[in-house]
């Protein structure tokens, strides 16, 4: 798994947020099970940078001075105009409590169908996990070898997940299907033609 950092400050309770945003400042909030919640503020293109590479899966190492702190982003707030971050909410982990988080899926290897033309449509791009912070992954991949036939699918169920892995999605939602391969106007045109000449006959 890729390695995240980020540097904070405490943010004073009488500062204004809305000034902060003008600043380029980003004012956010840390809490969790075993920590108290700490209002903070960093630099926005500082956590843009994390934010791009980062999931909701992605430990972060949170350091406010001389303090360490691993967490993970649990929400954020977007400006409804410029889609700008205005807020956003890290969860604090420990060692031995379970968290709920998505993880991305990562299609992999080479299917028979889509090699005979088909259409790969990828329909899931995460499922919802519940795990300990020690087994948190950038993402899972899906081996979509077994799509030999147009209409073949890969569920949620076919998944092949360690036990430590409880997941939370729906076993039968699908992750993927290959469709048939679409005709171009011209073979609908010919085919069209086709049909009205024999019903001619």
């Amino acid at each position: 798994m890729a390695s995240f950092s980020i540097e904070a400050q405490v943010r004073a309770q009488d500062e204004n947020c809305k000034h902060l945003r003008k600043e380029k400042i980003l004012p956010w909030v840390v809490y969790g099970k075993n920590q108290e919640p700490i209002s903070l503020k960093m630099n926005y293109s500082d956590f843009l940078k994390v934010f791009k590479n980062a999931w909701e899966s992605t430990i972060i190492d949170l350091k406010v001075g001389k303090k360490n702190i691993e967490v993970v982003i649990h929400d954020y707030q977007l400006e409804p105009v410029t889609w700008d971050f205005i807020h956003v909410d890290f969860y604090a982990l420990t060692r031995w409590e379970t968290l709920t988080t998505k993880v991305p899926l990562n299609f992999v290897w080479e299917s028979e169908a889509v090699k005979q033309g088909g259409i790969l449509e990828e329909l899931t791009k995460e499922i919802e996990i519940k795990c300990l912070p020690k087994d948190l992954v950038d993402h899972f991949d899906v081996d979509i070898s077994s799509l030999k036939e147009f209409g073949d699918n890969i569920k949620v169920s076919d998944l092949n997940l360690w036990d430590k892995y409880e997941i939370l999605t729906p076993s039968e939602e699908v992750i993927a299907l290959v469709a048939a391969p679409k005709k171009d106007k011209q073979e609908e045109d010919e085919t069209s033609s086709e049909e009205e000449t024999n019903e001619e006959k």
